[in-house]
């Protein structure tokens, strides 16, 4: 017993001095961008920092994690990933493993909840002593895939952030090698060659990959960063605080046309007050802080161990916008400059989290000094709330770089593609501080920042002395995978008279029930406010553990409604029961428009809802074009499988519908016939899909079933009814850039009595809904049948067109398309062939990103028939696709 005793105080003893000496790596490679490869040997040279002896080594093998599909990939973040919106296959192969010299035998890590083959176990010829050394030799091939991001290559630049050698893991203390989290501190030899040469930045040193190469010494950090293209061009930044340098590669396929400044002039502007203006907290830059551009496209920035990597779209955005991409830009760079410290303190579990978190709170006091009347985004979110797209921003936001405006997402890397999370399910560290920033005050808050932002103590450690509280719990709740939480107002009290006894004043006593439902048992502050009609308040506090709680407060004024959480700080699964009585909103749903030679179009909806239920609203919607002028309103449902947290796959409206007809339209065929007055009546809309993204979905199934009813006792002038739907569906030819596109439209009329069916409700054979090169009022049916079919190919390469920071025109789509079909007032004439009608065409999508942020699309179409002898071309425009 003495002796075990003995033993482990004196490992113990010597663990800090064993675990100083870091590893040593040495790497000889071939760069090349066509095909994007990296060939070379690794020899990493490590001790056994550990207590035990060690049987095996394991090296991590990140570029397999893009060998595979990714899971998570989708229409709308599928253009942000895949630069040709298909996947290309990366991967590492690994061969000729020496240990000492020695050959040794390999075998691939299979861990549940990580990727497959992600790590390589080479076994030891001997057990290793702690405190012995040995030295892994390797060959590897790296396939770089045509991809976004911070793996990948795109337009002559080879992105490799991590992880692009075989990587020794992280050992822990009881000689068990971590799966996961960041390879140790290491010390790195680095020799790159290529042919034809290429610049490199290389954890922010550049130099040239020549032939034969020079060695680069990278010491102290994690994981190789590389950045390689032909060229960089270079601007310095120099300020009182010293120098940032920054790189980028030259615009390609460019063309700004905007007020003010230039994009170099904007950059150079933001990092110099960004390191001038900085926290104290934030340290100067050691000798200079280098700043690299690479094609980013899901996120704004990614941490480069030597340098701050930033997307090459981090300022190109509308002027309102640009101050939340330049918080983001000031996190990356306080990042770097906080990374020595952090690297030095932490463990490669914990950097991470620590430095992202770190940053980000540093960067929000930077911008609130800065900024200080820059709206935050939830005030544009109060100031523009009318409109549904920024509604949704918040729930399901589906843009790129959505961290700069919605940081409360409950997983840092969805689609695993960085080496520093790529292994890891936990939140961001921001997150983590959010919640710690609660449970402390926001006073003490910022003390405990102040204190442990540059401490020489880990971030748990410090604190937990800055704060005079044991946070072993807390860090423990937080630091796993973020649960399934809902906050609900439960059972609720109102205004009951309390007499206080003081001066015979009466106040209002309301309590309160608060419920929450989580996947795990969890503990932290909610905010709980009461409203009065006039407008006062008194927040309260719940701050309990489990699944449900009490609150109450004496008021002098009567209340009316209950909120949890008004100010948005906690991250729900759903917000649609948090007040009692609900929130009301009322948004602007969709706006479209839709011009051609012989018609135009102009609709718009509006919807009333309870504030975050998106299952059932009150809708209003309004149309004006070549028939007249409508509206409708009636109550919707949505339900069945969600598509998202806003959409759901089945759809249904029913509805009141007045419209005012105008007496022009006619049907070609008989010009005498003129239909004036209004029509009335309920009708109801089935509606099942499964689009995520309506811009351009590939894998669509969208099908509308519609009835009509108009009546002269709702107030019709025309007794009739229309029924009928549509199907879409879609389906890639090979590529997702090929896409397949068919509608099948089948409806009907039938006047009732002796009425009739005016021109205005009567389908139209031609036209942007019917067949294209063919006039609205060439010919009228009472019954439609219609097959439309398009092709839909994305052209490359990318564009950056950018007229004033608002359109930035970004690629062009082909659509050939064919229509044919046929209306008639004989219902069974209109499935033969015979008389079908056909229009061909062309069309153009014009592929744009709005405010330089938001990806939509827009088409224009030339069309004409050619069933017959050919009549006028049709020219079309609309704001959205044509089914």
């Amino acid at each position: 017993m003495r002796r075990r005793l003995g033993l482990l105080l004196a490992l113990l003893a010597a663990a800090p001095a064993l675990a100083a000496e870091r590893p040593r790596t040495r790497i000889q490679a071939s760069l090349s961008l066509a095909p994007a490869e990296i060939r070379g040997t690794v020899e990493t040279r490590f001790v056994n920092g550990s207590g035990v002896a060690l049987d095996e080594a394991v090296l991590m093998l990140f570029p397999n994690r893009f060998a595979r599909p990714d899971e998570g990939i989708d229409d709308v973040n599928r253009p942000f990933v895949y630069p040709g919106e298909d996947f290309v296959p990366g991967g590492i192969e690994v061969e000729g493993v020496e240990v000492d010299g020695a050959p040794a035998a390999t075998r691939e890590i299979d861990t549940p909840g990580l990727l497959p083959d992600w790590g390589l176990r080479v076994a030891l010829p001997a057990p290793l002593p702690p405190g012995a050394a040995a030295t892994i030799r390797a060959r590897f091939t790296t396939r770089v895939p045509l991809r976004f991001g911070t793996f990948g290559h795109f337009q002559d630049t080879l992105t490799a952030i991590g992880g692009w050698y075989p990587a020794l893991a992280a050992l822990a203390p009881d000689g068990a090698w971590m799966l996961r989290g960041l390879p140790p501190l290491a010390d790195f030899e680095v020799a790159l060659a290529a042919e034809p040469p290429l610049e490199i930045l290389l954890n922010g040193r550049h130099a040239m990959a020549l032939a034969p190469p020079e060695p680069i010494a990278v010491e102290g950090v994690h994981f190789l960063s590389l950045v390689a293209a032909p060229l960089w061009l270079k601007q310095t930044v120099d300020t009182p605080a010293g120098r940032v340098v920054h790189y980028r590669r030259p615009r390609v396929r460019h063309d700004r046309q905007a007020f003010g400044p230039d994009l170099d002039e904007i950059m150079r502007a933001s990092l110099a007050e960004i390191v001038r203006d900085r926290p104290p907290e934030v340290p100067p830059p050691r000798g200079e802080l280098v700043v690299v551009e690479a094609p980013l496209r899901l996120d704004l920035t990614a941490p480069g161990e030597g340098m701050a990597v930033i997307s090459d779209r981090t300022l190109d955005v509308f002027f309102l916008l640009r101050p939340f991409h330049q918080a983001q830009l000031a996190e990356a760079s306080y990042a770097e400059l906080l990374r020595p410290a952090i690297a030095a303190r932490e463990s490669p579990r914990d950097v991470p989290w620590v430095s992202e978190g770190l940053s980000y709170e540093l960067a929000r006091d930077w911008y609130g000094r800065s900024r200080s009347d820059t709206r935050s985004v939830q005030d544009w979110i109060e100031v523009f709330n009318l409109f549904a797209i920024v509604d949704r921003f918040e729930i399901a936001p589906k843009v790129p770089f959505v961290a700069a405006f919605f940081p409360r997402a409950t997983t840092v890397d969805p689609l695993r593609q960085y080496i520093s999370t790529w292994t890891d399910d936990r939140p961001a560290g921001h997150v983590v501080l959010g919640k710690l920033k609660q449970e402390v005050g926001k006073a003490e808050f910022a003390r405990l920042l102040s204190a442990c932002a540059a401490a020489a103590s880990p971030l748990r450690q410090c604190a937990a002395g800055a704060s005079g509280r044991d946070l072993d719990a807390f860090f423990a709740q937080w630091l796993q995978p973020y649960p399934e939480i809902d906050y609900a107002v439960g059972a609720v009290e109102w205004n009951e008279p309390v007499a206080t006894g003081e001066d015979d004043e009466t106040r209002r006593r309301t309590r309160v029930t608060v419920l929450r439902t989580s996947s795990r048992p969890i503990r932290e502050p909610v905010t709980v406010r009461l409203r009065s009609i006039g407008g006062n308040h008194v927040d309260l506090r719940w701050d309990e553990a489990g699944d449900s709680g009490e609150v109450e407060a004496r008021t002098p004024f009567r209340t009316w409604q209950v909120v949890i959480d008004p100010n948005r700080e906690l991250i729900e699964t759903t917000r649609a029961d948090n007040a009692r009585p609900p929130e009301l909103q009322v948004i602007l749903d969709t706006a479209e428009v839709e011009v051609s030679s012989t018609e135009f179009g102009l609709s718009g909806l509006a919807v009333a809802r309870a504030r975050g239920d998106y299952r059932k609203d009150l809708a209003v919607a309004g149309v004006w074009n070549n028939r007249g002028l409508a509206t409708t309103v009636g109550p919707r449902w949505h339900g069945g499988e969600a598509i998202d947290p806003v959409f759901f796959r089945h759809n249904l409206y029913f509805f009141y519908a007045a419209q005012a007809l105008d007496s022009s339209f006619r049907d070609d065929r008989d010009p005498d016939r003129r239909t004036a007055g209004h029509v009335n009546g309920i009708g109801l809309r089935y509606d099942y899909n499964n689009i995520l993204s309506y811009d351009n979905p590939t894998h669509e199934v969208h099908l509308q079933l519609h009835t009509d009813w108009y009546d002269d006792a709702l107030g019709s002038d025309y007794d009739y009814l229309a029924w009928g739907g549509y199907l879409v569906l879609t389906h890639p030819l090979f590529s997702n850039r090929t896409l397949l596109a068919g509608q099948v439209v089948n409806a009907f009329t039938e006047a009732l009595g002796s009425s009739e069916v005016p021109n205005q409700g009567l389908y139209s054979l031609g036209g942007s809904r019917s067949i294209r090169g063919i006039g609205v009022e060439e010919e009228l049916g009472g019954n439609i049948f219609l097959l439309r079919t398009e092709l839909r190919q994305m052209l490359y390469p990318e564009l950056d067109l950018n007229l004033l920071d608002l359109l930035v025109l970004r690629r062009f789509q082909l659509r050939p398309f064919v229509d044919t079909g046929r209306v008639d007032d004989s219902a069974g004439r209109i499935y033969d062939p015979s008389g079908f009608a056909v229009g061909v065409g062309l069309g153009f999508g014009l592929v744009y990103d709005f405010m330089g942020f938001f990806p939509s699309i827009a088409y224009m179409e030339v069309a004409t028939r050619v069933d017959r002898d050919p009549g006028d071309v049709q020219f079309l425009f609309g704001t959205r696709q044509a089914f």
